[in-house]
């Protein structure tokens, strides 16, 4: 391992501020400055919007979000005495709010530098300016404003970029450059990038600084604190990623651990440290959604859950993932020490109907609800079931039939279920989790007001396939057996008679087909012709003819297109995904629309 060849000790600080809590945000910057001093470095780097936060939104178009944070900044400047101190901010200048870092040094503000864009028009740019990179520089509060042009003589080296370092194409060989980017969490995403800093390093010769924040600063996006050092191609310094700590802080000094990934070894008494390429990717995803829904249980002032537990996969995954989150808050306590923590944190019911639940999902959830220690009683919903329809068979003056009003019945059970599963929610004073995933949000397989009821849906932006690989992998890797009661039957609502055998696969198509034409269709904007065409060369074992493919790709569109009034009223979930369906996110289709009718007749 080489050491880091600069002349200063430099430290790197990952931080997990809260939206709007202003002074709040600047204690967690102590903290780190605390944590520097100790640890005798001399530079230290902050991340993009440790002040103000990357996803504040439209809190910074009120004029008073600008104020907080210059008043920030100017507290700041006299902590900084000793210390050379880069901290992202937002800034205004000249009636302009810009994204920027801010250069103190020795307890005085020398430098402001605002974000680079590319061509690109990015979201944030609701908020933020572009700064004139033609113009000369700027003199504002006795900084300067614009390029930074380093006269602190011991970081003459020193280049500071704001924003993707691909933006800055004009790097010195042999510099000091320091990357202030936050990137939510992105499966698979961390390792990319740290191998692109580490050619650019070695290529230029360089070291590279980069920070990230933690934690989910709104209750969406995942900050996984990944920051890094490199110096000429050699990693010198990683942070531990997904921390449940406020402030995390390594200096030039810290060698990784020795760990299939040092940035995840801080885990291992958790027994979430992934040891093998094949854990990778499902234990990240773990503990993304795991530091998620910690961060989102304390900033709503919330210590417990609520869940319907069906005995299927997407219930079964968020149970799990309860289990782990209290695994990871307390890793030195007993599996029995963990259950009795269960008892009081994780609310379930089993809601059978007599008529269309089996018994075998029953066990599966009751196994579950056994092996991780919480409460899950069985409440049958026919008592709840049965008034409901005889008030509409009186008004309508006719029986409901299974052949008539398949849906009419099926969505009375859904809703009655709700009615249950909300009122246990109230009484234990918990947060009500929905289970509903990417896959069957794409096609609205949800009954509004029943089993898409709740606040937050961990799993929302996973799609069904990817939910039935993490749980067979967890079922080995966290030794779960149970699990195997739940692998034993195919996923079902549960909502038609038992003698029908409902399964959802029948109701949509395979999920692998479903998953695979949602990334194309809704990702990559293919039309439904380019999708029939694919689908004949890579799907073709699914199908017997190319009018079965034509069925389920018009089936798709449209059952895709006609639910985003659905989208539009599902609860708020973690983006994990390299894409996202969310009709506030990536997905702004209008709410009513016809299902691409001259595409589809083209097929």
């Amino acid at each position: 391992m080489k050491k880091h060849s600069a002349m200063i000790k430099i430290a790197i600080a990952s931080l997990n501020p809260t939206i709007n809590d202003w002074s709040g945000q600047l204690n967690l910057i102590r903290k780190a400055l605390d944590k520097a001093r100790t640890q005798n470095a001399k530079l230290l780097v902050l991340p993009e919007l440790s002040i103000g936060t990357p996803d504040a939104g439209d809190l910074y178009q009120w004029p008073q979000s600008a104020l907080f944070a210059e008043q920030a900044l100017s507290e700041l400047a006299p902590l900084t005495l000793g210390l050379t101190v880069i901290c992202g901010a937002p800034f205004r200048y000249e009636n302009h709010l810009y994204n920027v870092a801010a250069v103190f040094h020795d307890g005085m503000l020398r430098g402001i530098v605002p974000k680079r864009y590319g061509e690109r028009v990015t979201a944030e740019e609701r908020w933020f300016s572009r700064w004139d990179y033609s113009k000369p520089l700027q003199q504002h509060l006795g900084a300067m404003i614009g390029a930074w042009v380093s006269d602190i003589p011991e970081l003459e080296n020193l280049q500071i970029c704001v924003g993707d370092i691909v933006h800055y194409p004009d790097l010195v060989p042999g510099c000091l450059c320091v990357v202030l980017n936050n990137r939510p969490f992105v499966m698979n995403q961390y390792r990319t990038e740290l191998k692109q800093h580490l050619a650019l390093s070695e290529a230029l010769g360089a070291t590279i600084v980069r920070t990230n924040l933690l934690g989910s600063d709104d209750g969406t996006h995942v900050y996984d604190g990944g920051g890094f050092i490199l110096n000429k191609g050699h990693i010198v310094a990683l942070s531990p990623r997904f921390s449940f700590e406020d402030v995390v802080l390594i200096t030039s000094e810290d060698k990784p651990a020795e760990s299939f990934d040092p940035t995840l070894a801080h885990f291992e008494v958790s027994g979430s440290n992934p040891k093998s390429e094949t854990d990778y990717p499902f234990a990240e995803l773990e503990l993304a959604l795991c530091l998620a829904l910690h961060d989102y249980l304390r900033r709503a002032h919330i210590s417990r859950l609520c869940l319907a537990l069906s005995g299927g996969r997407d219930s079964a995954m968020i149970a799990i993932l309860a289990a782990r989150l209290m695994a990871i808050r307390y890793p030195d306590e007993s599996p029995e020490k963990l259950k009795d923590r269960m008892k009081d944190f994780l609310f379930c019911a089993y809601l059978p109907n007599i008529s269309s639940s089996s018994d075998n999902t029953q066990k599966a959830a009751l196994a579950l609800a056994e092996h991780f220690g919480f409460s899950c009683p069985v409440i049958p919903i026919n008592d709840m079931v049965a008034p409901n329809i005889a008030a509409i068979e009186q008004i309508l003056g006719r029986k409901l039939t299974w052949e008539q009003d398949d849906l009419t019945l099926q969505n009375v059970q859904a809703r009655a279920r709700s009615t249950i599963i909300w009122t246990l929610a109230n009484a234990c004073d918990a947060l009500l989790l929905t289970t509903g995933n990417l896959s069957e949000s794409a096609v609205g397989y949800s009954t509004m007001d029943g089993d898409s009821s709740g606040c937050l849906d961990p799993i929302g932006n996973i799609p069904k396939t990817l939910v039935s690989a993490w749980l067979e992998w967890a079922r080995n890797f966290h030794d779960i057996p149970e699990l195997d009661l739940v692998f034993a039957q195919p996923p079902s609502a549960e909502l038609r008679p038992i003698e029908t055998d409902q399964q959802d696969e029948k109701d949509l198509m395979p999920y692998v087909v479903l998953d695979t034409y949602i990334d194309w269709f809704i990702v990559r904007k293919l039309s439904p012709k380019e999708v029939f065409s694919l689908a004949k060369q890579h799907l073709a074992e699914f199908y017997h003819n190319d009018d079965e493919i034509r069925r389920d790709i018009k089936k798709f569109v449209s059952r895709c297109t006609h639910s985003q009034w659905k989208r539009v009223r599902y609860a708020n979930s973690f983006k994990v995904m390299h894409y996202d369906i969310a009709p506030d996110s990536e997905l702004q289709w209008p709410c009513l629309q016809e299902a691409f009718p001259k595409a589809l007749d083209e097929l």
